[in-house]
């Protein structure tokens, strides 16, 4: 957790905590608290501090700050109000800058700061009615009953499948447990959706594209029972399969290509989705590969020469999408660990492990020991090299290893052997002639400061550069007139003799294996941090680096791993993450089959069986249907982990193949369609827009940069390899909800704004979509009539043939406006925008 996300966190907790108010308010201070108190409550702190958000997974300290019983139970500091006393109460400090600063976002008017003191003074009158919280707050840290009997820590559940009325409906066990639920209600599901809708719903699920028209075409004349089949195991097989579900992982673990500057490990999480790598060697890669032997099967060109697979050291750059903020090193290095355990934990696990930093977890049963326990762990690992930029912050430089493997890495070596050699020939033959040498290398200088300053953009850097090149001709405009006061020789036998050796460096360089760098975690702490080493580590006082506690053991989180645990100091030298990789991925944690489960079954179906991907923890959703929660659980961990293979399994069922057509009355008995009584309707994804948008029309291309020759039929990269950095904002992206590089994304928002129309009105990109399609659609010697061209253009934007209405509708338009018009007007719909 960041500098700033701890000191807001602390703020609002000041700003909800209890006030010892008088039994007796009189009117008038409840009706200041209405006017002049309440107002500021609900502005600046409901959207974190109130039923509402903890409904949505929200709720920060656990504070509820929109009842009298919230402000009353307070928050994890304890009092921030002193009844009567405005100068002792923390609230009031908060509020001026004094102590903490609240809000976070900017000071309030003193105004407003004036009439807290007043309503502080007044004892601070609430008559607001209580509300009951989502759950108990903990005072005091215990593992209780109630926390062993937790739903998520249980063992998975077997129980056979229910028994249904309906069994012609099923076409998997799994479509019993929905079905089952439904009949209970007596409501029944929907039925299913047409050939051409499910098409085009299934190649957007498993590919993140659109189905061609010839596809859609063969789908619908295939009257074999299994052809719906074929089309999944196709669409399975695809190498855009892996693109598109990459990209579902990438959301939840922070992926920015300016950290993963190779783009090597998002090519591997694409193989590794593609390869149907098993999930719990997935896991276990991008916790430890640096520390897992390569498999004896794996060719040698593929070993590293510490003896772990390129791949496994590739993986490993999900350890360093961290995100931290430039700070003193032993602090940022505090933020990097706390970043890790959070997306451990929300991740991996559906666990907030990282709201138990500074205190123990208030909800959950997770002490600041589990927390630091782990900490152990990632301390005694690093992905920063420990350079200091300025005033001991720690600078941005990750580690970064070169993807060769034994052989090479030794040629390289006997490579750099020599080039070391020469280049102490070179310093050896400059001592001989120290004014000659520094004149040569100035003069050689000059050009590429020269050629430096030319593609500056920042005034910053031209000065700077002016500057240097400035510095260098005055050290020359020096050397000549010592030259010709003292008479050395300009041009001596050593220049050349120099010259010739660093032809000779050149040739060497050349004959080196060059291989991208993959950003990576590696054994030890942060290097010159106060956790340099391998070892346990101390408790931070409230979270504070430089109060140090008691040091706990290196283990696992008792609620998962029990309280007999061997710590992992008497069981391994090394940091503990092969060890932590093990038990994350093991079948025996309760927590990660369910979890990832969950997340495949909200990608395909639209809403999760809990709502809350990253916590399963009491703030979290229940289950709508724990029996099917668990029974995919067991038959993920029966597949051998197969990803691929559980999607197939959802994507056949009956459950998925629903219409999204839902009656007024269903939709009033269930207005977020918990029982699944039909397909859920969703928004394409940002990535899903833009490459439907970029495919109409041109053919595709691989991951590569795309030249600026490219002809005009080809396709640039899809959406998942455009940049993608922290420190800029692509505001396309920002419209339509896409990914955010800052944070852990457990699924998409779906907002409904005024830009997103005005893009695909206005934008160049839907602009020149038309423009093509339409000329392509004129151009096409197989279309010979307008209603042809009209029905592969309905085929290619929305997935299905157009209705006769709709036709009469299209040549009306067409006739008064132009094709190209009328492109646009379909790429603007909502039809082209959603999925039934």
């Amino acid at each position: 957790m960041s500098m700033g996300r701890r000191t807001i966190r602390w703020l609002l907790v000041a700003l909800g905590a209890a006030a010892q108010v008088s039994a007796q308010a009189a009117d008038d201070g409840i009706e200041f608290f209405e006017k002049s108190i309440r107002p500021i409550l609900v502005q600046h702190c409901y959207e974190c501090h109130s039923q509402a958000a903890a409904e949505k997974g929200k709720l920060q300290a656990g504070l509820l700050l929109d009842s009298k019983q919230g402000v009353l139970t307070g928050g994890e500091s304890g009092p921030a109000i002193v009844a009567g006393k405005p100068d002792k109460s923390l609230l009031i400090g908060a509020l001026k800058y004094e102590s903490y600063e609240m809000p976070p976002k900017g000071r309030l008017p003193a105004s407003v700061i004036a009439d807290f003191e007043k309503w502080v003074k007044m004892g601070a009158p609430d008559l607001r009615e209580a509300m009951s919280a989502p759950a108990p707050r903990r005072t005091a840290f215990q593992i209780t009953a109630e926390d062993w009997a937790h739903w998520a820590f249980q063992s998975l559940h077997k129980s056979p499948p229910p028994k249904v009325h309906d069994a012609a409906w099923v076409r998997d066990d799994l479509d019993r447990y929905v079905l089952a639920k439904l009949e209970q209600a007596g409501r029944r599901p929907s039925g299913e959706a047409d050939r051409a809708a499910l098409m085009r719903r299934t190649t957007f699920a498993l590919t993140g594209l659109a189905p061609t028209p010839e596809e859609i075409a063969a789908f619908i004349a295939d009257d074999r029972s299994d052809g719906f089949e074929r089309v999944v195991d196709r669409l399975l097989k695809s190498p855009e399969f892996g693109v598109h579900w990459g990209r579902h992982w990438l959301d939840g673990v922070r992926y920015a290509d300016n950290i993963d500057k190779s783009g090597e490990y998002r090519r591997w999480v694409v193989r590794a989705f593609n390869d149907d790598l098993p999930y719990d060697k997935f896991l276990k890669l991008q916790i430890a590969g640096d520390l897992i032997p390569a498999d004896e099967t794996a060719p040698a060109d593929r070993v590293h020469e510490s003896g772990a697979s390129l791949d496994g050291i590739t993986a490993t750059g999900m350890m360093s999408l961290a995100v931290w903020e430039q700070v003193g090193r032993d602090l940022a290095v505090a933020e990097i660990v706390d970043s890790q355990i959070d997306l451990v934990g929300r991740q991996l696990l559906g666990l907030t492990l990282a709201c138990a930093r500074c205190h123990d977890h208030k909800f959950d049963p997770i002490s600041t020991k589990d927390y630091y326990s782990l900490a152990g762990v990632l301390f005694s690992s690093h992905i920063a090299t420990g350079k200091l930029i300025a005033d001991d912050r720690l600078g941005t430089d990750l580690v970064e290893v070169p993807l060769l493997n034994a052989e090479q890495a030794a040629a390289n070596r006997t490579l750099d052997e020599q080039i070391a050699e020469a280049e102490e020939k070179i310093a050896s033959l400059a001592k001989k002639i120290p004014q000659a040498a520094k004149l040569a290398d100035l003069t050689k200088t000059f050009p590429d400061l020269e050629a430096q300053l030319a593609k500056a953009t920042t005034s910053a850097n031209k000065k700077k550069l002016n500057e240097q090149i400035a510095k260098a001709k005055a050290e020359q405009e020096k050397l000549t007139a010592d030259q010709k006061s003292s008479g050395w020789e300009v041009n001596p036998p050593e220049l050349q003799e120099i010259a010739t050796i660093r032809a000779e460096i050149a040739d060497l360089q050349k004959q080196k294996f060059k291989a991208p760098s993959a950003v990576s975690i590696r054994e030890g702490g942060v290097p010159g941090s106060n956790r340099a080493k391998i070892g346990d580590a101390p408790i931070y006082l409230r979270g504070e680096y430089t109060r140090e506690g008691e040091i706990v053991p290196r283990r696992f989180p008792t609620i998962l791993a029990g309280e007999m645990q061997i710590p992992l100091g008497e069981r391994t030298q090394q940091s503990g993450r092969r060890e932590l990789a093990e038990w994350i991925a093991s079948a025996e944690n309760p927590l990660t089959a369910r979890v990832m489960v969950n997340r495949v079954w909200q990608q395909l179906i639209g809403r999760g069986l809990v709502r809350s991907p990253d916590n399963f923890g009491k703030l979290g959703e229940r289950p709508t249907h724990p029996e099917l929660l668990d029974h995919l659980a067991q038959r993920f961990l029966a597949s051998g982990w197969s990803v691929k293979q559980l999607v197939r399994e959802i994507v056949l069922s009956a459950t998925f193949r629903q219409a999204s057509f839902v009656s007024a009355e269903e939709a009033r008995l269930d207005p977020d369609n918990a029982a699944i009584s039909h397909m859920n309707r969703r928004r394409l994804t940002y990535e899903e827009l833009r490459d439907s948008l970029l495919r109409l029309g041109r053919t595709t291309s691989e991951d590569a940069p795309t030249t600026t020759s490219a002809a005009a039929t080809e396709m640039p990269r899809r959406t998942m390899y455009e940049a993608l950095d922290r420190r800029k904002t692509d505001v396309t992206a920002a419209i339509f909800d896409g990914p955010d590089s800052k944070a852990i994304v457990p699924f998409r928002a779906e907002t409904t704004t005024a830009p997103q129309a005005l893009f695909l009105m206005n934008n160049a990109l839907v602009v020149d979509t038309a423009k093509r399609l339409a000329a392509q659609l004129q151009k096409d010697p197989q279309l010979t009539t307008d209603s042809q061209r009209l029905d592969r253009l309905w085929l290619l934007t929305l997935g299905r043939p157009p209705e006769t209405e709709e036709m009469e509708t299209a040549f009306g338009f067409i006739g008064k406006h132009s094709w190209e018009g009328f492109v646009q007007a379909l790429l603007g719909s909502n039809e082209f925008a959603y999925l039934d």
